[in-house]
């Protein structure tokens, strides 16, 4: 839905920073409602604390780092925008005390995010991946790369936010039995999908994908113990992330045969230049694995929910903006 044009009473303009590569229309969206933009590709938190007191809002991107230090020094700010789901690079209860409106766009990748997971499920079932790179080898390997058959598994989804209940939408053709859990959601089951407690899933889960945030409660849920607690081998899927998951609890599942297969879409610390030595070596023995997929944070990101997350997050704040500024 197109912004109407919005123009200040008084000047100077309030200032937006734009911190991410955007969509055609973004950053003019901006225009109408009346800022001024500065757009800054990918600054540094550094550089981000130096600047961060000139600005009304910011559109932050996953790699900034909003906390109480940066938050106290952008003195005019009013508006925290982030495309997409995660506010775990946010302070959103210091920032909510400052009195600091938040906008963010879970809704638009949600999709995206389910799809991936498909995609996953069937890699990993089938050992896709590793076949593929096997005749890329001249290797034509069919006895040891059968595959296992979806149809009639259980798969365990915790969370049931926007990725989670898109993918149990999503699944429901597949003939598969769906257990679902959300410590902060009750009476959603129905007839494709049965809400489930985790001693359930425990017993049950043949597969398990996560779509929680990253929070307290949720830091590391999957550890030894959470693994341990399953009755028979799983395979899990994170697309949330990589902070849910202790990367050495999980390659020492693997190694038990506690867990068949991973497919990650996140990592602990996904700036890999600056790995240290123990973190090389969990990746190498990950990527090395041949029940492994690891892909680079972009579950989210298919060419039509790229613009989306953008597009939404500004109508959002467009909408709120005129209504509460507009005169």
């Amino acid at each position: 839905m197109p912004l109407k044009q919005f123009i200040p009473l008084s000047e100077p303009k309030p200032k937006f920073l734009i911190t991410d590569t955007v969509p055609e229309g973004f950053i003019e969206g901006f225009e109408k409602l009346g800022f001024e933009v500065d757009y800054r590709q990918k600054p540094t938190n550094s550089e981000l604390f130096e600047i961060a007191g000139q600005y009304t809002g910011i559109v932050v991107n996953t790699s900034l780092i909003l906390t109480k230090e940066v938050l106290d020094k952008a003195i005019l700010l009013k508006y925290i925008l982030r495309p997409g789901s995660g506010l775990d690079n946010v302070d959103v209860d210091y920032a909510k005390a400052k009195g600091i409106e938040i906008f963010n766009s879970p809704e638009a990748n949600a999709d995206a995010v389910a799809e991936h997971v498909i995609g996953m499920i069937f890699s990993l079932l089938d050992f896709i991946p590793r076949a593929s790179e096997q005749v890329k080898q001249l290797q034509w390997i069919r006895q040891p790369n059968n595959g296992t058959l979806f149809k009639g598994k259980t798969i365990a989804i915790i969370g049931y936010g926007n990725t989670g209940s898109a993918l149990a939408k999503k699944l429901s053709g597949f003939g598969v039995h769906i257990l679902v859990y959300d410590k902060y959601k009750k009476g959603f089951g129905n007839e494709t999908l049965r809400e489930a407690s985790m001693r359930e899933i425990f017993d049950k889960a043949d597969l398990v994908s996560l779509h929680i945030p990253l929070t307290n409660e949720t830091e590391y849920l999957v550890n030894d113990g959470f693994i341990d607690n399953f009755k028979k081998p799983i395979y899990l899927l994170n697309t949330s992330r990589g902070k849910n998951v202790k990367l050495d609890a999980l390659i020492h599942g693997l190694k038990a045969g506690k867990i068949l297969g991973v497919a990650l879409d996140v990592l602990e610390n996904e700036n890999i230049i600056s790995y240290s030595a123990k973190e090389k070596q969990q990746l190498q023995t990950l990527i090395t694995a041949g029940n492994v997929i690891v892909t680079p944070h972009i579950a989210g990101w298919t060419k039509e929910s790229r613009e989306q997350i953008f597009m939404m997050v500004l109508e959002k704040f467009g909408n709120y903006f005129i209504s509460h500024e507009g005169r």
